[in-house]
């Protein structure tokens, strides 16, 4: 699907609305080893943020970018919105392993993030694991610094819309 489809007939230019965001490049991933999508409105050929927009008059989604998905919803203010809190956790999840880890008495790699207490730890297996306060991750991983980012993911979903607690990293 390429071109530009405003002009296509049975296109409604109003009426959209997003039901996602993705960011195309994978954590860690240079810009280079980028896979970029296409806008399926405008024919844009780089696109990392992927708006997938939704009419109740058709069956299919549309994967387009900021531009696209703000003339296709009217909405001027989320669509940006919504690629900057992407963009955020993007570059976040790259610092993150640079913050400056504590150590506990066990020995443990710990922060305290806004009255959370955030930890790794080795398990008897020599697999690595992660808590948040006192849950603990189900899934062990390979490395400290695995268990580092999954730690990383799960916190930035449990607490992506406080924005208080991401003010500062």
């Amino acid at each position: 699907m390429s071109g530009n489809r405003w002009g296509q007939p049975g296109v409604p230019h109003k009426g959209w609305h997003c039901v996602d965001v993705v960011d195309l490049r994978a954590d860690g991933e240079s810009a280079d080893e980028t896979d970029y999508a296409t806008c399926q409105v405008c024919g844009n050929e780089k696109i990392r943020y992927v708006h997938i927009m939704e009419h109740p008059d058709l069956d299919e989604s549309f994967d387009v970018g900021c531009v696209c998905a703000e003339k296709m919803s009217g909405d001027y203010e989320g669509p940006k919105r919504r690629e900057a809190k992407l963009r955020n956790r993007a570059a976040r999840r790259t610092r993150w392993l640079q913050r400056k880890w504590r150590v506990s008495a066990k020995g443990n790699s710990f922060l305290n993030v806004d009255g959370h207490n955030l930890g790794v730890h080795m398990n008897k297996f020599k697999r690595w694991g992660y808590r948040i306060g006192s849950r603990f991750s189900t899934k062990t991983y390979a490395t400290k610094d695995e268990a580092k980012l999954a730690l990383f993911d799960d916190f930035w979903a449990a607490t992506q819309d406080d924005d208080r607690l991401w003010a500062s990293d």
